[in-house]
């Protein structure tokens, strides 16, 4: 359920691709419109010139601790204390929530601190192999650790942002499954989110958005 003061992410597109992602918040609501302050870019932390009738996706975390989306597009302006852009107000048929299986996933490597709950196997500190909203893989040798597939692990990573700043993760975490090392690739352990603060999985979102964008202007760039 949308309400004033709520966080929102908005996602525009181009060929069919994620092209920018920005932030802003409810600012009013109300039967038809949702007034949001003007949008800010997440790469550029410019605020963005939204014409009307730009469309877009929006998402957001509702109090439930799930994450529901939605297409809506830009139908007006106005000033109450401050400037505001109006969108429609969706349908419910029109609002879906994420399913875990929709999470991004990416490769990259980041500092990561592994603590088993049961304190008499060893802890790991590793690098990440990928990343996505429902879970990660990190290199280690979880099967010389003695770890097994549902053991519950307390997870800490670091995120380093475009903006230079540095978010840390902690989540519980289940071991899905410990892969040997061969001649050609190092030892990994798979795990699962269980029980994440729907806040801190969105650290993950973010950071893998962030992730999938750097990498297309790569690609375009060259």
């Amino acid at each position: 359920m949308l309400k004033v003061g709520m966080k929102l992410t908005i996602e525009t597109f181009k060929n069919g691709e994620v092209e920018d992602r920005f932030q802003c918040k409810v600012a009013e609501m109300t039967k038809n419109n949702i007034y949001i302050d003007y949008p800010i870019n997440e790469r550029t932390g410019r605020t963005a010139l939204f014409m009307d009738g730009s469309e877009f996706k929006v998402s957001y975390v509702a109090d439930d601790g799930n994450v529901y989306v939605f297409s809506s597009e830009i139908v007006g302006r106005k000033k109450i204390k401050i400037p505001v852009l109006a969108i429609r107000v969706p349908l419910k048929s029109e609002v879906r929530k994420i399913q875990r299986r929709q999470y991004v996933r990416v490769d990259v490597s980041l500092d990561v601190a592994i603590h088993p709950v049961d304190d008499e196997k060893p802890s790991l500190i590793t690098r990440t192999v990928d990343i996505s909203g429902g879970g990660i893989a990190v290199i280690g040798s979880g099967l010389e650790k003695g770890y097994q597939s549902g053991d519950i692990m307390k997870l800490t990573i670091v995120l380093p942002f475009q903006s230079n700043d540095y978010n840390f993760f902690t989540s519980d975490a289940e071991v899905i499954r410990c892969i040997a090392g061969t001649d050609a690739s190092s030892p990994k352990i798979t795990y699962k989110f269980v029980n994440v603060d729907e806040k801190q999985r969105e650290k993950i979102i973010k950071y893998c958005f962030e992730k999938q964008l750097e990498k297309r202007r790569k690609v375009l760039n060259k």
